[in-house]
C-alpha cells in the first residue's frame, strides 16, 4: 500500500511538471508574440503604456490647466444653477433669451465674477496638461479624467454667450465662444477616448452657438475675422490619431492589469494591439477618400471596442463638416451683401475648406428667407435638400450642416 501510495505521488510530481512546463511554454509564445507586436510600436516611439502617456513638461503660466483646475468644482456648481435656464427647451435663437430668464442668468454670473477671467487666460495657453497620475491603474486613471469636467466649462460658456447676446452684447458672445473653441482645441490632446468624444460633444456645441450667432445677429467685421482664424486651426483629424495612440496604450494596460491566468489573455492582447496598430495606420480619412481594408479581424474583447471606434470616426466626420459649414457661413455673413446668390467657390477661403468630407465636392447652400443652409451630402451621399432636421429615431439627419434655428 505504502509504495503504490509513493508511485501515485510520484506519478502525480511528474504531471504536475509536465503541466508546469508546458504552462510555461505557452506563457512564454505569447509573451513572445505581444513582445513582437509592440517591438515597432517602441521603435516609432509611441505609447505603450499609461507611464508613457505622461506629457513633457509645461509652464504653469503657459498652461490651461494651471487656471482651469482651481475652478473646476465651481464651474461644476454654477452650471448646475445655469442649465435649466440657459438650456431651457424652449429656448431658440430667434426669439433669444426671455427678460425672466436673462434677469436670472444675470444674478448667477455676477455672484461668480471672478470665473471669466482663469477661463480667457487658459484659452491663450498653447498647451492643456492636466494634473493626471500617470503611474496609476487603468481605471483610476479614467475617474481622473472625468473628474476634469470640461463638458462644463463648455456649457458654463454658451450660458455666458446667451445672456451676452440677450443684452445685444453679440460680439462679446462671440469672443466667449471662441474662447471655448480654443479650449476645445487644446483639450483635443487629452488622452483616451472618452476624452475625445466628450471633446467632440462639446466642438458641436459651440458650432451651433455660432451658427445661432450668425443667423440672427449682426457682427463687426472682427469677430467674422476671429470665427475664421480660429476654425482654420482645426486639428481634429490629428487629433483622432492622437486618441487612437493613447487609447492603445491604455488597452495595453487595461489587458495587463486583468487578475486571470496570462497565456489565455496574450492572445487577445495580440489581437487589440495588431487591431489598433492598423486603425492607427488607417488614420483618419475623410469619407469620401479611398483607404486600406482592414486586414486585421477584432475578436473577444477587442471586438466589444469596434462600435465605439466607428461611432466615433462617424462623429469626427461629422463635426468636420459642420466647422466647415460654419466656415462658410462665416464668410457668406460677413459680405456686404448677405442675400445674393453665391458661388462657394467665390468666397475667400482654401479649397479645403469648402470640401465636403461626404462627396469630396463643394458643399451645398441654399438661401431661404430665415436664412442660409449650408450642408454636407452625409452618409448616404445624395442632396437631400439640405434636410438636416434629425431623424426622431436615430437622431442623425439626411444632410449635415448648418442652417436658419427654429423658432
Amino acid at each position: 500500500m505504502k509504495r503504490r501510495l509513493v508511485r501515485f505521488f510520484k506519478i502525480l510530481l511528474c504531471l504536475t511538471a509536465v503541466v508546469i512546463i508546458v504552462a510555461a511554454f505557452f506563457c512564454w509564445r505569447s509573451f513572445a508574440a505581444v513582445e513582437a507586436a509592440l517591438a515597432p510600436v517602441r521603435e516609432r516611439g509611441e505609447p505603450v503604456s499609461i507611464a508613457d502617456l505622461r506629457p513633457a513638461p509645461v509652464a504653469d503660466d503657459d498652461n490651461a490647466a494651471t487656471y482651469l483646475t482651481p475652478i473646476n468644482q465651481e464651474i461644476g456648481q454654477v452650471v448646475n444653477e445655469v442649465y435649466p435656464i440657459a438650456f431651457d427647451e424652449d429656448f431658440s435663437w430667434q426669439t433669444g433669451l426671455t427678460s425672466d430668464h436673462s434677469t436670472k442668468l444675470k444674478t448667477i454670473l455676477d455672484a461668480h465674477p471672478h470665473l471669466a477671467d482663469p477661463i480667457a487666460k487658459a484659452s491663450r495657453c498653447s498647451q492643456l496638461a492636466w494634473p493626471l497620475n500617470y503611474d496609476s491603474a487603468p481605471n483610476d486613471l479614467m475617474e481622473q479624467l472625468l473628474d476634469m469636467d470640461v463638458r462644463a466649462i463648455a456649457r458654463f460658456q454658451i450660458a455666458r454667450a446667451r445672456y451676452l447676446v440677450a443684452i445685444d452684447k453679440p460680439d462679446e458672445a462671440t469672443a466667449v465662444c471662441l474662447e471655448e473653441l480654443r479650449l476645445i482645441q487644446l483639450q483635443g490632446d487629452t488622452p483616451l477616448l472618452v476624452s475625445w468624444l466628450v471633446n467632440i460633444a462639446c466642438r458641436s456645441q459651440i458650432l451651433n452657438e455660432l451658427n445661432g450667432i450668425l443667423q440672427t445677429q449682426t457682427l463687426q467685421p472682427e469677430p467674422h475675422a476671429a470665427i475664421e482664424h480660429e476654425l482654420r486651426q482645426s486639428a481634429i483629424t490629428d487629433q483622432f490619431k492622437h486618441m487612437l495612440e493613447t487609447e492603445r496604450a491604455y488597452g495595453i494596460d487595461s489587458f495587463r492589469g486583468f487578475s486571470l491566468p496570462i497565456f489565455p489573455l496574450t492572445p487577445q492582447l495580440e489581437n487589440y494591439i495588431e487591431y489598433m496598430s492598423e486603425q492607427i495606420a488607417i488614420g483618419a480619412p475623410l469619407p469620401f477618400e479611398s483607404s486600406p481594408q482592414p486586414q486585421v479581424t477584432a475578436t473577444g474583447m477587442t471586438e466589444l471596442l469596434v462600435p465605439s471606434l466607428e461611432n466615433a470616426r462617424d462623429a469626427m466626420s461629422r463635426t468636420l463638416a459642420t466647422e466647415r459649414c460654419v466656415r462658410v457661413l462665416n464668410t457668406i455673413q460677413s459680405r456686404a451683401d448677405q442675400q445674393t446668390p453665391v458661388d462657394l467657390s467665390d468666397l475667400d477661403l482654401p479649397v479645403d475648406a469648402i470640401l465636403d468630407p461626404y462627396s469630396g465636392e463643394p458643399l451645398l447652400s441654399k438661401s431661404t428667407d430665415e436664412g442660409w443652409i449650408i450642408y454636407s451630402v452625409g452618409q448616404n451621399g445624395q442632396d437631400d435638400e439640405g434636410n438636416i432636421e434629425p431623424d426622431g429615431e436615430s437622431n442623425q439627419s439626411l444632410d449635415i450642416g448648418v442652417g436658419p434655428p427654429a423658432a
